[in-house]
């Protein structure tokens, strides 16, 4: 600003256009780290809503003399409910308004600007960042269950009747380098064999499709194991005795690392999760709003009486749920 002297309403003014500037630019620049562990759908102005997981697949079957159809009052659904949340916001001292009017620029706002636009990826993260209490309590139902009824880790899925059941928790052996490596290979295996059947009355093994087809591996891991994954992720041979012998690694550069405290009482467990599908995902994410940034309303007479003004983020409604299990395998030290 420069010139003519602003009032303190046009500065407030300035400052919010500022604020939004930089927030808005923020946000959609951000991609949260976790975003392709959930798939985030919209699910309109409800308090929850249903997802149908049987839309995620279709079966081909041998012509019998009539065509069979799915009613969709019997799909297999999973419920996601939303919650309304917030982000802390920040309260400026109104004494700085009045500094930047005083000054006729709003230079000076340039930390508070900055502050403020902050709050971008903690508000896009948020949902995705919440999955870690689900993935934490995956072996219980105290967020709720998978569509089979069945905890996110279980050692009896059962995506269809005539399938059987499968495994996606896995006993870990240790946390050496060799160790990691021979827990994921099993792991991978076991993502690899999931399947279900094209025709459930059937018992062949033509009639088996495999649920993840060409995976793209992602491992989610304690800080404390951060360093060993990057070293069965990058090295050319892996050490498998004390004597310093060594092996091919045929896990290199075959999946990618990411970090998060999910469970600090059980630092060594650690997950392999299939990111290849951008529809299914072992966690789903249902967004009633995504929130908008509150600023201060351009009113002087009520504005003048406060010490801080204040700056939020707020209306964030959006629900959790389990949803693929068979992206994701737990090994469980």
């Amino acid at each position: 600003m420069s010139g003519i002297q602003k009032t303190i309403n046009e500065t407030i003014e300035a400052t919010n256009i500022a604020v939004n500037t930089a927030f808005n630019k923020d946000y959609q620049n951000y991609e949260p780290e976790l975003q392709e562990l959930a798939f985030k759908y919209n699910t309109g102005a409800v308090p929850d809503s249903k997802f149908l997981i049987n839309m995620l697949f279709s079966s081909v079957e041998e012509w019998k003399g009539a065509q069979e159809y799915d009613r969709f009052d019997k799909l297999i659904e999973q419920v996601v409910t939303n919650k309304e949340h917030f982000v802390r916001g920040k309260d400026i001292p109104y004494r700085a308004f009045e500094r930047a009017r005083q000054a006729n620029s709003i230079l000076g706002m340039d930390m508070y600007i900055k502050t403020i636009a902050s709050l971008a990826p903690a508000a896009k993260d948020a949902p995705y960042e919440k999955m870690l209490k689900l993935l934490k309590g995956g072996a219980g139902s105290t967020y709720g269950t998978c569509f089979d009824n069945q905890p996110l880790f279980s050692t009896s899925h059962n995506f269809d009747d005539a399938s059987g059941t499968q495994s996606n928790l896995i006993t870990g052996t240790g946390v050496t380098t060799a160790q990691i490596s021979d827990d994921l290979k099993t792991a991978m295996s076991s993502i690899m064999s999931f399947h279900y059947l094209v025709d459930t009355g059937s018992t062949e093994d033509e009639d088996k499709r495999m649920l993840n087809r060409n995976p793209r591996f992602v491992v989610l891991c304690d800080p404390s194991l951060y360093a060993k994954m990057k070293d069965v992720r990058t090295l050319e041979n892996i050490v498998i005795d004390s004597n310093g012998g060594s092996q091919t690694n045929s896990l290199r550069n075959t999946f990618e690392v990411v970090h998060r405290i999910v469970d600090s009482a059980n630092p060594n467990a650690y997950y392999l999760i299939d990111v290849s599908e951008a529809n299914t995902k072992p966690f789903l994410i249902g967004m009633e709003d995504e929130g908008r940034l509150i600023t201060p309303q351009d009113n002087i007479d009520a504005l003048a009486n406060l010490q801080m003004l204040r700056y939020g983020y707020n209306q964030l409604s959006f629900g959790n749920a389990y949803g693929a299990w068979w992206k994701i395998v737990k090994i469980n030290n």
